[in-house]
């Protein structure tokens, strides 16, 4: 089984960002099953990092470019390196055998089978989370989210500061009444944290990474892809249109 982790962004592109990614991917290899082979690839152009609905747009071509490179490359499921999940339904829409799995969906239903009232800490700003709650009806099930003061970009230069920030909001959500919580910041599940917060605060932690990998590897196995009377193929690619015009957005012979 191959799972592919897509970072929209040129993370690798210092010799900090390329240690980075290589970490990143040993965790992620560190995490999967037997029998799974796991890499991490990032874009050579794109927002440094994901912190706000625009940088969410800016990130779909570069994903949809991803994915057109793993159907090629026969990569089973393809996970979304930002927990905004952006762009998860098009890139449905345009795969054909890949899977696509978004980390903050994956995340949140797995928190709703472990607990009632979910709390999310994450980095600013939380505006794309919330509508992401709010679009999948998910706010029945969110209790309160916690922002962190550190940046995406801060969380591993100053990881001792961070990891207090995040003892403090965690602690905050259980006083709120969350009863599980979720990582809501890829960068913070890359901090591999998540079993030592949940002993200190007594609930279970989700890492998002952690769980849209589990997920992948889960679809994958079970041969589940995502339905495509959900998510159907666009005209344009029904009709004959290679994958790589759509995505360039070529015109059509005749008219619009």
């Amino acid at each position: 089984m191959r799972v592919r982790y897509v970072i929209p962004g040129p993370m690798g592109r210092s010799a900090a960002g390329a240690a980075e990614l290589r970490r990143r991917e040993k965790l992620l290899r560190g995490w999967a099953r037997p029998g799974t082979e796991v890499t991490v690839a990032d874009s050579a152009t794109g927002p440094a990092s994901i912190e706000s609905g625009y940088e969410d747009h800016l990130a779909v071509p570069l994903l949809a470019a991803a994915l057109a490179q793993a159907e090629q490359d026969q990569v089973e499921a393809m996970i979304i390196g930002c927990y905004d999940d952006p762009g998860c339904d098009a890139l449905r829409e345009i795969a054909s055998g890949t899977i696509v799995v978004g980390p903050a969906l994956a995340s949140l239903h797995l928190a709703a089978v472990l607990g009632t009232e979910i709390g999310i800490l994450t980095t600013p700003e939380p505006g794309p989370i919330r509508r992401l709650v709010r679009a999948h009806r998910m706010q029945d099930h969110v209790r309160d989210v916690a922002v962190i003061r550190s940046t995406v970009l801060e969380l591993q230069e100053r990881s001792g500061r961070a990891r207090d920030e995040i003892r403090s909001a965690a602690a905050a959500l259980v006083e709120s009444g969350a009863d599980v919580i979720v990582l809501g910041c890829m960068s913070l599940g890359f901090l591999d944290l998540e079993e030592r917060l949940g002993q200190e605060t007594g609930i279970p932690v989700i890492n998002p990474a952690r769980t849209a990998l589990g997920t992948a590897e889960l679809l994958v196995h079970a041969n589940l892809h995502p339905s495509k009377a959900a998510y159907p193929l666009p005209p344009k690619l029904r009709g004959g249109t290679p994958i790589g015009d759509f995505l360039a957005c070529e015109p059509a012979a005749a008219g619009r």
